[in-house]
């Protein structure tokens, strides 16, 4: 067992833990849906850790490996799903496509595995690592200017994420070269692990700051767009009801129907008013 390794495994699954208790919090204050699916990518997210430190406490070979498998297929799962919601806050992702390509991730290591064995599990596991990152990451970039509206001061977490997961490739690389052909958990070179897993723990740490940081400024920037559709209706209401009492109070020779019609204009004002200020309470 290597102490390094399960060591920065329970770091990872206690930020991903804190991700969670992130998102449910956000749902309860929102009811969005994406916040459903946050919870559901993290849950998985924190699953998946656990299989590799599993891989490091069993002693049977053929323990180790049914965990490895079920870490390379949870792992890239979960990351898609937590990386699709994250992205929903300036893209549009389409429910149906997300678990379709799901029940892709699930359905074809398992065929890769009987058919080619793990380590094919462990290279289509990279592969959608790398590409769930360069999709949802720099897919914006093609409309960048609409991107960095959506997003506003949120983008310094965005770059952060990118150079954080761009340390990650030369990792990749050095483990294939050194001939740790199943990744991380079965290498014993304490310089890589450690900064494996330090890529790793400020990656995951950046996308909880920006999804913290890109529902704050969504919610800012409603909050603006409601201040200034509800001054402007309470505007016209004491604009309309102004115009009533001016017109009542200039003309002393208004006829009775001349004056049930400003009441009624008083009267409609007044109601649109109560339900301005009951949508106000809401909020």
């Amino acid at each position: 067992m290597n102490e390094l390794i399960v060591l920065g495994i329970l770091i990872l699954i206690f930020i991903r833990i804190i991700g969670l208790i992130v998102s449910v919090d956000f749902y309860y204050d929102t009811k969005s849906k994406t916040y459903i699916i946050f919870i559901i990518g993290w849950s998985l997210w924190i699953i998946s850790g656990t299989f590799p430190l599993l891989y490091q406490l069993a002693n049977n070979q053929s323990q180790k490996e049914f965990f490895l498998l079920m870490n390379y297929i949870f792992g890239p799962l979960s990351l898609l799903i937590v990386l699709t919601s994250l992205s929903s806050f300036y893209l549009k992702i389409s429910q149906s496509k997300l678990i379709s390509f799901s029940l892709i991730l699930i359905i074809t290591p398992l065929i890769v595995y009987f058919a080619l064995g793990l380590f094919f599990v462990y290279i289509f596991s990279r592969i959608v690592f790398f590409f769930s990152f360069l999709i949802l990451f720099l897919l914006p970039n093609f409309k960048f200017k609409s991107f960095k509206e959506k997003i506003g001061k949120s983008i310094r977490w965005y770059y952060l994420i990118c150079v954080s997961i761009a340390i990650y490739i030369p990792i990749t690389i050095s483990l294939l070269i050194n001939n740790e052909l199943l990744g991380i958990f079965t290498t014993e070179n304490n310089q890589i692990i450690i900064i494996s897993y330090v890529s790793f723990i400020i990656t995951t740490s950046f996308i909880i700051a920006f999804i913290i940081h890109l529902e704050y400024n969504t919610t800012y920037e409603q909050m603006k767009d409601l201040k200034d559709k509800y001054s402007h209706n309470l505007g016209n209401i004491l604009q309309a009801i102004e115009s009533a009492h001016s017109l009542t109070r200039l003309d002393d020779k208004l006829d009775n129907n001349s004056l049930l019609e400003v009441e009624n204009i008083i009267e409609k004002k007044f109601r649109e008013a109560s339900k301005t200020l009951k949508e106000i309470r809401k909020l």
